[in-house]
Order: C-alpha cells, then sequence, then structure tokens
C-alpha cells in the first residue's frame, strides 16, 4: 500500500512541477506585479486544494518570492486582498475566470452568491 501512496506523491509532484513550468515559460519567468526575474514562482489564485482547478493554466500568475509570500503591501499569501485588488486592476481576466469558476463551484454546493 505504501509504494502506492508514494507513486501518487511523485506523480502529482511531476504534474505540479509540469504545471508551474508552464506558468513560468508563458510569463517569460518574470513577477507579474514588478518584473523580477529571481526566485520566481507560480501562484494559484483559485488554491490548490481545489483540485478541479489545480492544473488550469488560466488559474496561475508568476510572482516574486516577496509578492508571493513575503510582502506586507501585496502579497498573495501575506495580503491577499491588496493582491486581488492589484489582479482586479492589472489582470482583470484572470480574476474573471477565477470569480467565474469559485460561483460555479459554490453553487454546485448549494450556496447562491
Amino acid at each position: 500500500m505504501k509504494l502506492s501512496v508514494n507513486k501518487l506523491n511523485h506523480e502529482q509532484r511531476t504534474l505540479d512541477d509540469l504545471w508551474a513550468t508552464g506558468i513560468k515559460a508563458r510569463a517569460n519567468w518574470v513577477c507579474a506585479i514588478c518584473g523580477d526575474d529571481n526566485r520566481v514562482a507560480a501562484h494559484h489564485i483559485i488554491p490548490r486544494e481545489c483540485k478541479e482547478f489545480r492544473y488550469c493554466a488560466d488559474n496561475g500568475i508568476v510572482l516574486c518570492v516577496s509578492h508571493h509570500k513575503f510582502s506586507r503591501i501585496i502579497s498573495a499569501h501575506c495580503n491577499p486582498l491588496a493582491f486581488f485588488m492589484w489582479l482586479a486592476r492589472y489582470r482583470p481576466e484572470l480574476l474573471e475566470k477565477a470569480e467565474q469558476r469559485t460561483r460555479e463551484m459554490l453553487k454546485a454546493n448549494g450556496i447562491q452568491v
């Protein structure tokens, strides 16, 4: 049994890496917010825990380490409200797609918005 769990984890890590590489390559390996090309990461707009959207190409954006996790001013993890406000202004197509998917997910679970 443990072998299959390890295989699943390895396969999922491989898919995660492929997704992240595709997102970064599409953005020329630069942060969407500041243009930094040092230590960039692919960030899921709808969290990756939502399995049905985990590997969608339009559910990702490239962020430098600061804008991904550490900046108190604008960071997808440390200050998500500021990040979503930035997304609304500069990448509205990504935000609209995330909103549409989230509404569909909520509706499927009996929650009207």
